[in-house]
């Protein structure tokens, strides 16, 4: 993860994510979030892997 303290870029790799659309994947990191999405974090750009999906 990188950022300025209020713009992010992260690489967010879960099980969790597996059959999920790009959306739903979003979704589940902003619910994660929570309050700090609208409170600390002004952006953030992201790619959501499963595990299987991530070549590091």
């Amino acid at each position: 993860m990188e950022g300025d303290g209020q713009h992010f870029k992260a690489v967010i790799v879960s099980a969790a994510f597996a059959g999920k659309r790009p959306i739903q994947r979003h979704q589940i990191v902003y619910a994660a979030l929570g309050d700090r999405m609208r409170e600390e974090i002004h952006a953030l750009s992201m790619k959501t892997l499963t595990p299987e999906e991530y070549q590091p």
